[in-house]
């Protein structure tokens, strides 16, 4: 809003999503057009991945471990969702689909929300993050254990 003369590209997972979409509504609402390339990894994959690179054992996070009722894990149609709150979207199954709809993103008036599937156990060293969390000093595990090691090392060379 502060600069209504550029273009705003946001690239969220699907559980963030589920936690925030009601921002979608309101940027259709204001007219704040905003494009949304919404990663679908079917939970909360990268918080997953850092909590086995922590040591700990996968919990909770993909939604098909999630303790459900009777009814099931619920099939979320992202790009209906979308569609629901006022926004255009589209599901799209590659790269190249990703590279067409962004294009078709870019030349929309109002808000619009790219839906692509993707992997929650793959990550890429190009990334080159670290997050510092941090993992406990004592442990019976040896995974917890090569963990802190590990995060022991990331921590001296860390860029503050």
């Amino acid at each position: 809003m502060a600069c209504p003369e550029r273009e705003v590209i946001v690239m969220v997972g699907d559980g963030s999503y589920l936690m925030m979409n009601s921002e979608l509504a309101t940027s259709v609402m204001l007219g704040q057009k905003l494009i949304v390339v919404l990663l679908d990894n079917r939970g909360y994959g990268c918080i997953n991945r850092l909590q086995q690179a922590c040591g700990g054992e996968p919990f909770n996070n993909m939604l098909e471990n999630c303790l459900t009722g009777p009814q099931g894990l619920p099939e979320i149609d992202f790009a209906k969702h979308a569609q629901a709150l006022g926004a255009k979207a589209e599901h799209v199954f590659d790269i190249a689909g990703l590279e067409a709809a962004m294009v078709r993103a870019r030349q929309s008036e109002r808000s619009y929300v790219v839906v692509i599937d993707t992997d929650a156990r793959r990550t890429t060293q190009e990334g080159g993050c670290w997050w510092e969390v941090s993992v406990p000093q004592v442990s019976q595990r040896s995974q917890v254990q090569e963990a802190r090691a590990a995060y022991e090392s990331a921590r001296k060379v860390q860029r503050i």
